[in-house]
């Protein structure tokens, strides 16, 4: 609802990255400029926010990401709104990944696509937060200096721990079955 007062001077560019998601769309709008001017990786993940873009301002904060991040139906609103194709896309922002649910996801840059698989949840019992969850721990990934796919295999892993328990946030899990699921 209100714009925030987030100083991007106080972050170091070599230890940062940014998600810009849905949330006051000034913000949004704003956010990849300022990480823009101050060489500050971003990622997008534009959600439910990409009904109120317009395609100058949603290819402009494309331009430059470290990765767009959507889910299947929001690549398609992407495409459409910009009338763009994936492979200029790519161009833009590097990397793309698409989330597709009980399918898994893939990772698209302007070299490769990979296959990552939906983990298996012990027993799926409410999908809400499952992409959150894979945000969660794609940034994990990303933060600890993985590379892209093994942070999407760590994002994979968390959304299905997510989808076991109702609501967003309720579930848990230690190192080990973390890692169980990961390997196993």
């Amino acid at each position: 609802k209100y714009q925030s007062t987030l100083d991007f001077d106080k972050f170091h560019p070599q230890e940062t990255i940014v998600i810009v998601s849905p949330g006051n769309f000034d913000d949004m709008v704003n956010y990849p400029r300022d990480c823009k001017a101050r060489g500050i990786d971003y990622i997008f993940d534009p959600g439910q926010s990409l009904p109120m873009w317009n395609s100058n301002d949603l290819i402009k904060v494309i331009e430059g990401c470290r990765l767009l991040i959507v889910n299947d139906y929001e690549l398609s609103l992407i495409i459409n709104k910009t009338g763009l194709k994936k492979e200029a896309l790519l161009k833009m922002a590097g990397t793309i990944i698409t989330t597709m649910g009980e399918s898994g996801s893939q990772v698209s840059t302007q070299y490769n696509e990979i296959a990552i698989p939906a983990f298996k949840a012990k027993k799926v019992v409410d999908p809400t937060g499952a992409g959150d969850s894979y945000r969660g721990g794609l940034i994990s990934g990303l933060a600890h200096g993985k590379d892209i796919e093994q942070s999407a295999l760590m994002g994979s892993v968390c959304a299905s721990f997510a989808v076991e328990s109702y609501g967003t946030q309720e579930y848990s899990f230690t190192p080990e079955e973390f890692n169980e699921r990961l390997n196993g």
